[in-house]
């Protein structure tokens, strides 16, 4: 096996390796992701008997390393851009765009100063530095926001500022070193002039002309279904080529506004691009990382100090805060949405894939501290990632803003049974809530005191108007399979597969599993179809409980709520809530609650 091919096979197998065990130790996935990087390229390049097995990327990909990481950053923008949608910023739009203009420009004065009087950099490589670290990124932020889960409108602002202002701060760094670069003040003045009507014009322009050309030619299915996705990408990364080729970094302008363009279109279904788009991003951060953090060398980490510390430290404390401070002046955000929107901040992949490009330039016109960009820039990734991956939960739920681990759960269908066994789950503890297009089935609800939506949750808004505070897991429960699996599509991009359940179909055959069938995990048993659930409801028209005492386990909840019953829910005393389903077998230990459907003959208990 050549090296070459070794080094491809550890970049995704390290990348993709890492994801899994972030997730499995909950744990931000950027920072196992820059370890291995750094492990597999200095750390290894370091020992002698090792060194063969080194990562070398600029060796591997030469002059194609530079194309292929900016291209890959542009696909995960446009990616992010996807996500995107006006609707979302209906209370907070104000806020979002002035962090990504007056919070941008605060950012980088505060950043060049430390930078300038911290690190000691010249004030014009210190200008360079603080436009680089303007910028956030999808990529930590989105990850962020899914494990802290804010309320309100803090987390559509955050999401939309992580997306935004990547080509923006990237377009504002390009042009600090195009100004650097000058011969001369008016030169100098010319070029920025230039430089931001290019890229305005070819990233904006274009983003947008192909975004809606694309969305025109997909309402007419010219391209046939499964060569969808596969057109969508080569557009991206045309539309990426032609913007850069007019102006350096209108690229990132030109796939973001691609996507926020093909994101907003009206009738348009672009759900099976997102996944594509998804799964891709995934692919390509995790390989970046690596490959970029695999790129420093053992001197350049030797080289941070104590410094780079209290430049952290004002990056977190003082130039965050103030560009918060300055962007929700006259907002009517409350004080602690405020306050957690200044606690979050992370640096990622573009300012990453920036700071090598800039270093290598300033290096060969003889500017020596420009040497020290690369890896300060990802001792600021790190260390922003750790800070606020680690702090922003604890704030959030300080500030009653989060909900990091949900216990609530959303029922898809209002009938009787559904109705009643919502009831009981609120009767013990946990939130549950129904959701259904039936009016009498919704008002029924909240006659019994049980939180209901009055709405197709098909809609593509339906989710925006939903309360879904403390919400963590989905039950569909209507008649129709086909609603309760396209419901069920819906809500696993929100809350996981993991947690999302739809109830069995009489009609599949034996052996077939539900997830061969596009379906979300069986709910309760194999064979709980709507119509066998209906007729034991009809059978009793009441929920059983079974009470589980201290220390009691059983790993068999049907048989312990009675014969013929239909265990559903084990609720704990401290308010912990399990699905029963056949694809994950597990015990269950006391005190706790079963709740289900049974026979009339069982007698049914009466919680505590």
């Amino acid at each position: 096996m050549s090296q070459e091919l070794l080094a491809v096979g550890l970049v995704f197998g390290l990348g993709v390796g890492s994801q899994v065990l972030a997730d499995r130790l909950r744990i931000p996935s950027i920072i196992l992701l820059l370890s291995v990087g750094i492990l597999a390229g200095p750390v290894l390049r370091s020992i002698p008997v090792l060194e063969a097995y080194a990562l070398r990327p600029d060796e591997l990909l030469g002059d194609m390393l530079g194309p292929l990481v900016s291209v890959a950053v542009g696909i995960i923008l446009f990616e992010g851009g996807l996500t995107l949608r006006f609707r979302e910023l209906k209370s907070g739009g104000g806020v979002m765009w002035r962090l990504v203009s007056l919070g941008a420009l605060v950012t980088w004065s505060v950043a060049a100063g430390g930078a300038a009087l911290l690190l000691g950099f010249p004030i014009a490589l210190a200008a360079l530095f603080g436009a680089v670290l303007t910028v956030s990124g999808p990529t930590v932020v989105l990850p962020l926001l899914r494990h802290v889960r804010p309320r309100g409108p803090v987390s559509s602002v955050l999401k939309w500022e992580g997306i935004v202002i990547d080509p923006i701060g990237a377009t504002l760094a390009v042009l600090v070193y195009e100004f650097i670069s000058a011969g001369s003040r008016d030169e100098a003045t010319q070029e920025v002039v230039v430089s931001i009507v290019s890229t305005v014009l070819a990233g904006g322009g274009l983003g947008f002309v192909f975004g809606r050309g694309l969305a025109s030619v997909l309402k007419r299915f010219v391209i046939p279904d499964f060569l969808q996705n596969p057109a969508t990408l080569a557009l991206v990364i045309l539309v990426f080529v032609l913007a850069e080729s007019v102006q350096k970094e209108a690229g990132l302008l030109a796939t973001t506004v691609m996507g926020i363009t093909l994101a907003n279109q009206r009738r348009l279904q672009v759900d099976h691009i997102v996944e594509f788009k998804e799964n891709l991003t995934v692919l390509l951060i995790s390989a970046l990382f690596v490959v970029l953090a695999s790129r420093l060398t053992v001197e350049d980490i030797r080289s941070l100090g104590l410094e780079s510390v209290a430049f952290l430290g004002v990056l977190i404390l003082i130039a965050r805060p103030l560009a918060v401070l300055v962007s929700t002046i006259g907002s009517r955000l409350r004080w602690n949405e405020r306050v957690m929107l200044a606690a979050v901040a992370p640096r990622g992949i573009v300012a990453a894939a920036l700071a090598p490009v800039f270093a290598l330039d300033l290096e060969a016109k003889g500017i020596d501290e420009a040497g020290r960009l690369t890896a300060l820039t990802f001792a600021v990734i790190i260390g922003t990632v750790v800070f606020y991956g680690g702090f922003a939960g604890v704030i959030a739920r300080a500030l009653r803003l989060s909900d990091t681990n949900p216990q609530g759960l959303l029922i898809l269908g209002g009938h009787a049974w559904a109705r009643a066994i919502a009831k009981t789950l609120n009767d013990l503890g946990v939130r549950a809530m129904i959701c259904d297009t039936n009016y009498q089935n919704t008002s029924a609800a909240w006659m019994d005191g049980v939180p209901a939506y009055h709405g197709n949750l098909l809609h593509e808004s339906a989710l925006d108007g939903i309360n879904l505070t403390g919400i963590g897991r989905f039950v569909a429960l209507t008649p129709n399979d086909g609603v309760n699996t396209l419901a069920s599509r819906d809500l696993e991009r929100l809350l996981g597969r993991k947690s999302v359940y739809q109830l069995d179909t009489a009609d599949r055959t034996d052996g077939e599993a539900g997830a061969e069938r596009g379906r979300a995990r069986t709910a309760f048993r194999e064979g709980a179809s709507y119509g066998e659930m209906s007729k034991a409801w009809a059978a009793s028209s009441q929920v059983a409980l079974r009470r589980l005492g201290l220390e009691e386990q059983t790993d068999e909840p049907h048989a312990a709520l009675g014969e013929g019953a239909t265990a559903m829910f084990v609720v704990t005393d401290a308010g912990r809530l399990a699905m029963v389903s056949p694809d994950t077998p597990q015990e269950f230990e006391g005190p706790a609650w079963i709740v289900g459907l049974a026979p009339p003959t069982r007698p049914a208990g009466e919680p505590a």
